[in-house]
């Protein structure tokens, strides 16, 4: 299974980012940032690869200065592998 996390340094922009997508109508979660990514503020917002435009539209609109990218999230064989996209 292969998610998108978007990785924030704040945690106020992070829960920002997840309101946005979900008045959007997308499903996105909070969820406790990956040790294997090693960056951010321990919050990341998680969802499907497919409405990475849309999450990328509203990072540029709304200007999200502390964003640091966004990652992919495999999980393989009980492991984690996380990398930037």
């Amino acid at each position: 299974m292969t998610l998108i996390l978007a990785i924030f340094r704040s945690r106020t922009q992070t829960m920002r980012f997840v309101d946005e997508m979900r008045r959007r109508g997308v499903r996105c979660d909070a969820v406790p940032t990956p040790l294997e990514a090693r960056v951010g503020c321990g919050l990341s917002a998680r969802f499907s690869p497919c409405d990475l435009p849309m999450a990328r539209a509203i990072i540029n609109y709304y200007r999200l200065n502390v964003f640091l990218g966004f990652y992919e999230l495999k999980r393989i064989a009980g492991g984690t592998v996380v990398k930037k996209i």
